[in-house]
């Protein structure tokens, strides 16, 4: 594969993603054929608070990981050093190995326990904002074709301001889910939150982590759901929902 480029259809199934959940899979997919990444990170940033875009792994605990940098290792972070000596309209890009980490609770927990050698991350400082998407390894690449990944680093920025400038759909989710509740009063709580979310456009992964459930939860509520009310899938009862 030509150094710097990315394949073109799975560049638009990513750009075509408009929940933080899906982006996620996608650029973890993406992330993985390019340079055997094993988890991603992507998050804006205002002032010195960053906020969670996405999140993907093949390992577990990833959320409590997502969590625990968003809400207080990011003080201690390298990357966010260079994020701070970037002027607006410039990008930046840093390559930390695990044991460039200080502070040992955010070593053990972020890189230590995951197995994680080094992260690479990219950023674009905006005006007030800056966007930073972090790639992890679990063994020291050092042939990793940075300007591939940079590449797909720059793809997902673009994607997340993307989803951040379109029209947020949370009001949507209420409105469905008391369609349901008025429509079909033999569903429960449960399953109308789920049934509303999958007919939002939500995928699985997303749901469960709003629900705060497991994502074999999430597929055995809407199987309940659609049994009851004889559908086999989201189209066919949003249709049956909005009439």
């Amino acid at each position: 594969m030509l150094s710097g480029l990315i394949d073109p259809d799975r560049a638009r199934a990513l750009m075509e993603a408009r929940d933080g959940g899906l982006f996620a899979e996608r650029l973890l997919d993406l992330a993985q054929s390019v340079a055997g990444v094993d988890e991603l990170f992507a998050c804006r940033v205002v002032g010195d608070v960053p906020q969670t875009l996405a999140s993907g792994s093949d390992l577990g605990d990833a959320s409590d990981r997502a969590h625990a940098y968003a809400s207080r290792f990011h003080r201690s972070d390298p990357a966010q050093d260079a994020r701070r000596a970037a002027h607006p309209g410039s990008g930046f890009a840093c390559r930390i190995p695990a044991d460039a980490i200080v502070l040992s609770p955010y070593r053990k927990l972020c890189f230590e326990k995951p197995c994680f050698a080094e992260k690479i991350c990219f950023g674009w400082q905006f005006g007030d904002d800056c966007l930073m998407v972090t790639f992890y390894h679990r063994q020291s690449r050092e042939h990793v074709d940075i300007a591939q990944l940079g590449g797909l680093a720059q793809l997902a920025i673009t994607g997340l301001r993307q989803i951040l400038a379109a029209p947020s759909d949370a009001g949507i989710v209420p409105r469905l889910e008391r369609r349901l509740a008025d429509a079909h009063p033999v569903l429960t709580p449960r399953e109308r939150a789920v049934c509303a979310r999958s007919m939002a456009g939500h995928p699985a992964r997303a749901i469960a982590e709003d629900l705060r459930i497991a994502q074999s939860s999430v597929l055995t509520y809407r199987q309940r759901a659609y049994l009851k009310l004889g559908v086999s899938r989201s189209a066919d009862l949003l249709a049956a929902v909005m009439t």
